[in-house]
């Protein structure tokens, strides 16, 4: 998932926009000039990119076309001096227009414009009844290729989304037929992540979206135990993937992104020749200008939740026969891929815990399905309650300068100082803050685009140390 930066900047922060240009009605209007902000969020734990657009309007536009909701906007921008590697490109559907406000001499006003992307709009209207039978990963692709996938970018030519969808068209809705094939969005899955299990099902009336959740609570991958699958969107792609074969396909350190805070140019060349590190910025990138920690721990939440451990009820409503299934994370814990090995999770070994603090109940019916084996909630529902959780529990916030290509899903580097007097002759490793340096996963990216600066903020999370707790 990681770009490579190999190429100058102009300067760091800095950003292109190359469009911004509204749709409606088969007429097209350009509103680059209009940008006071522009905002775009990705999160593993939403299916769909969003975005905010705030404009200064001097032609009255959002009163004259009007603009309602419905409109299609594209966006584009790259990064200077890497507009071949660090570029966005996104069609996005306005859903509402919100805080309009009226400059003192009724000549100018300012609006927000709630933006998402296409394929949550279709997904909004669209309804799925039918019955599936297969590994999850194949159903989750068919379902989004067949009800959601859009084009990337918008076209004049293509008919508006609009009009009634109803029994006939509710899968299909008729604007569709004028969208071409080629050039849109799929759902990728990492590689060697095919599901080993299968699943039957008949949806029912559900949208798109809700059915691949669906199946991501349920997919397991090839030669994994983790049921840590997440279906979401970043800027470059959508994705169906366990956090586990992420954790495996980004696993070389010398391929990541690697970011400092609180430290001086010659401090990072210290710990750079110390861990032997490359890293895939360039000068004016790597340092981070603000960093937020809104959740280091919290036990008793992670008991509540069932982090630690945790009960589950199964009932056949057929055979009447009860089971209770018990899982201990902790003791379990090494059966998982992780950020930093399999033996430092972010809690002692000896964490304090009862199976019972956190209780769920499944009911199931025996051969529902003549085609299908009952449905084995003993192998996911508890363990992926304890991993999701994990990857939540460490959070950490940092604003760094914008780069176009940057992806939730990616892994990256970060060091972080000892909060301690220090001496200028101390060995590297006393000046990092051992636990809260290391690696982690990028799982929310907000993308920033005020006065022509582009920033990002990144959400981390780690689920082990690079140091053990004990």
């Amino acid at each position: 998932m990681a770009n490579p930066i190999d190429a100058p900047a102009l300067n760091p922060g800095s950003v292109n926009i190359k469009e911004v240009t509204l749709f409606k009605a088969g007429q097209e209007y350009p509103l680059k000039d209009f940008i006071v902000e522009l905002s775009v969020f990705e999160d593993m734990f939403s299916n769909t990119m969003s975005a905010t657009m705030i404009l200064s309007d001097g032609l009255n536009l959002v009163g004259s076309l009007p603009i309602t909701g419905g409109e299609i906007i594209n966006i584009s921008y790259t990064v200077p001096g890497f507009e071949d590697s660090q570029i966005f490109g996104r069609a996005f559907y306005v859903f509402a227009v919100r805080d309009r406000f009226p400059s003192s001499t009724d000549r100018q006003q300012m609006y927000m414009l709630s933006l998402m992307s296409l394929e949550a709009a279709v997904d909004s209207v669209t309804v799925v009844s039918k019955k599936y039978t297969g590994k999850p990963s194949e159903i989750a692709k068919q379902i989004f290729d067949e009800y959601l996938s859009m084009p990337r970018f918008w076209s004049k030519e293509y008919d508006m989304p609009a009009g009634l969808s109803d029994e006939e068209t509710l899968t299909r809705p008729a604007w569709k037929k004028s969208v071409p094939q080629q050039n849109r969005t799929s759902l990728q899955l990492m590689p060697n992540s095919e599901s080993k299990n299968k699943v039957t099902w008949v949806v029912p009336m559900w949208s798109p979206m809700k059915c691949i959740n669906w199946l991501a609570n349920r997919h397991l991958d090839e030669g994994s135990k983790a049921a840590n699958t997440l279906a979401w969107e970043s800027s470059q792609q959508f994705y169906f993937a366990t956090v586990d074969s992420i954790f495996k396909a980004q696993e070389n350190v010398n391929e990541r992104k690697v970011y400092y805070y609180g430290f001086d140019d010659a401090m990072i060349e210290r710990i750079t020749k110390n861990n032997s590190t490359k890293n895939t910025l360039i000068e004016g990138y790597k340092k981070v200008e603000n960093v937020a920690i809104p959740t280091n721990y919290d036990i008793l939440r992670s008991q509540e939740m069932g982090h630690y451990s945790s009960t589950m009820h199964v009932f056949d409503v057929v055979t009447k026969k009860y089971d209770e299934y018990v899982f201990d994370y902790i003791n379990n814990y090494s059966q998982f891929e992780h950020l930093h090995g399999k033996t430092n999770p972010t809690f002692p070994s000896q964490q304090l815990r009862n199976v019972h603090s956190y209780v769920t109940f499944r009911p199931k019916h025996k051969k529902i399905f003549n085609d299908f084996e009952d449905p084995k909630f003993e192998d996911w529902v508890l363990q992926r309650t304890s991993l999701l959780y994990d990857i939540s529990n460490l959070k950490i916030e940092i604003t760094v300068p914008g780069l176009a290509g940057t992806q939730a899903g990616e892994v990256v580097q970060f060091y972080y100082p000892k909060m301690a007097a220090k001496g200028s002759d101390e060995n590297v490793e006393n000046l990092i803050d051992r636990y809260l340096s290391g690696s982690y996963l990028v799982t929310a990216v907000r993308h920033i685009i005020a006065r022509d600066k582009y920033t990002m903020k990144l959400e981390m999370v780690k689920e082990s140390l690079a140091s053990g707790l004990g």
